[in-house]
């Protein structure tokens, strides 16, 4: 209660945050003349809690709330640190106070403070939205910091918690935390990774309508990042559904994770803020982009001008006709995947084209529009312009077809709205779109075995395909497919990263209390005490 003497030292003010586990209190040591913070803890057995308590006491770190004294009160558990003002990741987050480079510098923060403590035999296992705290520095910055390391566990130590209780957040736990099993620092990496999922998504994927939804996600194959935010770096979406894996093997260490967004920070908008937790969904301009937009026109009008002056305004319509559409749907440099297409023409395996545009973007669609754009510059770009081996349904085209439009879209374009062309467009986009979830497969055996049925179907299938004219050798489709598969796990494999600058100062010590969710200053003006 207010005004209460605990531990014969600390007088306890007024409430400033409750949880799950108990009630945090503003408090003052009467011994060393400090605010401090007093957090009490009600549930479970209050000598289990103080025994875990102890590993966070082991910790010195700038991002990671330090306890200075462990206590009881009756058959409630204390745990005291240092009060430091700040709100909480979660309030930053539902108020929109937050950019997507801020949530990567952040992250990249928290990946810090974790692989210091995962390194002194530390596992947190509740990081989540509301143990973030975003903390003033003393250089006149923010920092994150991690708090609540009540519920801890030291690797390798006995177990403290009962057989088969689940400790922990339930819509942030990793698979085998919520199974009752040891979780190590992988469910760790699985909680942070699902703390910027949401930051950056403005969802978390996992939480259903009743908790007993959200406990039978727990382990089910999570949306791709990808999905809600698509225009992401594609190497940061695919970092974070790695660290999602279910199986702890597959997930990064924290300092591969702190890599990556160290990275992908250039390539994240620093100013538009990340969507707000139940948002409406974008408008089109905004999911397709400004800048994507811009590209358009540029594009379009550069055509028109360059066309017709040099009188090739029929090559002018192919070309944006078909390279705007691959603009507007594919990501970065993706939208380039649909020109590879008459190269493989050429080597004879046009039908191993898809093996490609199963890489373009993340998203399903994604890689069957960069399917049917391929087969659309297969068409054209041998009928129009001699390159590759001429496809049964556009012979090539008249001579000076380049500088009418009338010619350019009788002979390149229309033959692509022909029945067997329609039907090789779609067979193209379907054939990306499964590879493409054959490359999303963790196994590197899995992936292999179902490539190799894939370019089985793919050889059969050139067969009849516009009367056989783009058949191609059963092993060169089967290559497309093996080089698809390997260049993906390259992609993704897990090379222990190099030691990380030494960006952050260690030994300054940096406590915190769950603040009160009525405070939660705008990011980067953060009040301390």
């Amino acid at each position: 209660m207010s005004g209460d003497l605990v531990m014969g030292r600390f007088r306890l003010r007024e409430p400033i945050g409750s949880g799950g586990m108990g009630v945090v209190y503003r408090a003052f040591d009467e011994r060393l003349r400090r605010e401090v913070a007093v957090k009490e803890v009600s549930a479970g057995d209050p000598e289990r809690v103080l025994r875990e308590a102890q590993a966070a006491a082991r910790l010195n770190h700038r991002g990671i709330v330090t306890v200075y004294e462990l206590g009881r009160r009756g058959s409630n558990a204390l745990l005291v640190s240092e009060l430091v003002g700040g709100a909480t990741l979660a309030e930053l987050s539902a108020e929109g106070a937050l950019s997507d480079r801020d949530v990567a510098e952040l992250g990249d923060e928290l990946c810090d403070a974790l692989a210091h403590a995962h390194a002194r035999g530390v596992v947190h296992r509740d990081v989540k939205p509301q143990n973030v705290l975003i903390a003033d520095d003393r250089d006149g910055g923010t920092r994150a910091m991690l708090t609540d390391f009540g519920i801890a566990r030291v690797s390798g130590s006995p177990t403290l918690t009962a057989t088969g209780e689940v400790v922990g957040t339930l819509a942030y736990m990793a698979p085998e935390q919520s199974e009752g099993l040891s979780a190590g620092p992988p469910a760790d990496v699985y909680s942070l990774a699902l703390t910027l999922y949401e930051c950056w998504a403005g969802a978390n994927p996992v939480v259903g309508p009743t908790p007993a939804a959200t406990a039978r996600a727990i382990g089910a194959p999570l949306p791709s990042l990808g999905e809600r935010r698509p225009h992401l770096p594609p190497d940061l979406v695919a970092l974070i559904d790695a660290c999602l894996a279910p199986d702890p093997a597959d997930r990064p260490a924290p300092a591969v994770l702190a890599r990556g967004l160290a990275q992908a920070r250039g390539a994240l908008d620093a100013d538009r803020p990340i969507p707000v937790p139940g948002a409406a969904t974008p408008s089109l301009s905004a999911a397709i982009g400004w800048r994507r937009i811009g590209a358009f026109v540029a594009l379009a009008g550069a055509l028109t001008l360059v066309g017709g002056p040099v009188g090739a305004s029929g090559a002018a319509l192919v070309i944006a006709a078909l390279a705007l559409p691959a603009l507007l749907l594919l990501p970065g440099w993706a939208a380039a995947t649909p020109f590879a297409a008459p190269l493989f023409a050429i080597a004879g395996a046009a039908i191993a084209y898809p093996a490609a545009a199963a890489h373009a973007g993340i998203r399903v669609a994604q890689h069957a529009a960069a399917g049917a754009l391929g087969w659309c510059w297969t068409v054209a770009a041998a009928a129009g312009f001699g390159v590759g081996p001429a496809t049964a349904v556009a012979p090539a085209a008249p001579d000076g077809w380049e500088s009418s439009t009338g010619r350019a879209g009788e002979a390149v374009l229309a033959p692509l709205l022909e029945p067997a062309s329609l039907a090789a467009l779609v067979t193209f986009a379907a054939a990306a779109a499964i590879l493409g979830r054959i490359l999303a497969a963790r196994h590197l055996a899995l992936a292999a075995l179902a490539a190799l049925g894939w370019s089985a179907g793919m050889a059969a299938l050139a067969g009849v395909l516009v009367d056989g004219s783009i058949a191609a050798s059963p092993v060169l489709i089967a290559v497309a497919a093996a080089a698809a598969v390997g260049f993906e796990h390259l992609r993704r494999s897990r090379v222990p990263a190099p030691e990380l600058p030494p960006r952050r100062r260690e030994g300054v010590p940096a406590v915190s209390a769950e603040p009160p969710a009525a405070a939660a200053p705008r990011f980067g003006s953060v009040p301390s005490h």
